[in-house]
């Protein structure tokens, strides 16, 4: 499969229409992606691939699925866990490949979620409620985290929270697995921040 591309798409399944993740072949010279399969899953939405390219997660309704990618791209179903706090928007995993943080956007929660070392899902090592008051109603004036994701060289984690307007930025305790906020990047009145 080294010199063959997937796809995988996360969707909401409540309509009846689709499944979850579906999955589809990638024809570069013809430009479209080929039908393969669908993956139940209660309402994927955002996806990841581990960084060692073994393991795709998705949120879903019961917090976040973890799914082995097989040989030939198909997916096998590892496990879920529940992250403890409302539906996650996004998720992203840290380069070792050890934690998935899930990002909060209707309860302003960040979650960090150990991961075995096969790849599974395990506890929740951490979880942290923004506070503050945002400038923009359409946003309700309340925190909002959109995206968390690790710094390129793995030593800190930005938070991104759309309803506060700020970026905060954490180091995660190597002994205890909790983070530990370090600097917030304030960013310009109503500008939203959405991804890092």
């Amino acid at each position: 499969m080294q010199d063959k591309y997937m796809a995988y798409v996360g969707s909401y399944s409540y309509n009846g229409q689709a499944k979850g993740i579906t999955v589809y072949d990638v024809d570069e010279k013809k430009g479209k992606f080929i039908y393969r399969c669908e993956v139940e899953v209660d309402n994927s939405s955002y996806l990841t691939v581990s960084h060692d390219g073994r393991m795709l997660y998705s949120i879903a309704d019961e917090g976040v699925v973890a799914f082995r990618i097989l040989e030939n791209g198909a997916l096998s179903r590892v496990n879920s866990a529940n992250i403890q706090a409302m539906r996650g928007c996004h998720i992203a995993t840290d380069a070792e490949d050890k934690f998935i943080f899930v990002s909060g956007y209707h309860d302003g929660k960040e979650t960090v979620v150990r991961l075995k070392p096969d790849g599974s899902i395990g506890e929740v090592t951490d979880g942290v409620y923004h506070k503050g008051l945002g400038s923009v109603a359409e946003r309700n004036f309340r925190p909002h985290v959109n995206c968390v994701r690790p710094t390129p060289d793995n030593k800190y984690l930005c938070a991104v929270d759309n309803g506060i307007d700020q970026i905060k930025v954490y180091r995660i305790n190597k002994r205890t697995d909790k983070l530990e906020l370090v600097d917030i990047v304030r960013c310009q009145r109503e500008s939203g921040p959405r991804i890092i």
